[in-house]
């Protein structure tokens, strides 16, 4: 099994619905393409490096997926660069299995001990 990264950043003018619908359709098209998704995080809006298409703010989203496909990253990719609402997109290949994401909850205290 191959574990891949894909952090992909989306117009932020983009509405809200059009947005989770956004996501979803990314995460459907990794599904069709025999990819098992393990974590997908929205980092939220965020200022860019450098402008991209005269934008300066940016939604990212994270995708942690599986496949046995090797070609998966290249179809996803051409798929990626055809979507209007997605500026830019970087895919990664990963050693091991992503750890599921876990939170803290806030009303405990933090050990400092250790730090």
């Amino acid at each position: 099994m191959r574990y891949y990264e894909n952090l992909f950043i989306v117009n932020p003018n983009i509405e809200q619905e059009k947005f989770t619908q956004l996501i979803q359709t990314v995460k459907a098209e990794i599904e069709r393409l025999d990819g098992n998704i393990l974590n997908l995080e929205d980092w939220g809006k965020r200022r860019l490096a450098y402008p991209i298409q005269k934008h300066r703010y940016g939604s990212y989203v994270l995708a942690q997926f599986e496949t046995e496909n090797i070609e998966l990253v290249k179809e996803l990719e051409s798929w990626l660069r055809l979507n209007q609402g997605i500026l830019a997109f970087m895919t990664v290949a990963l050693d091991e299995k992503p750890r599921p994401k876990t939170t803290q909850p806030t009303d405990q205290p933090v050990d400092e001990t250790n730090v």
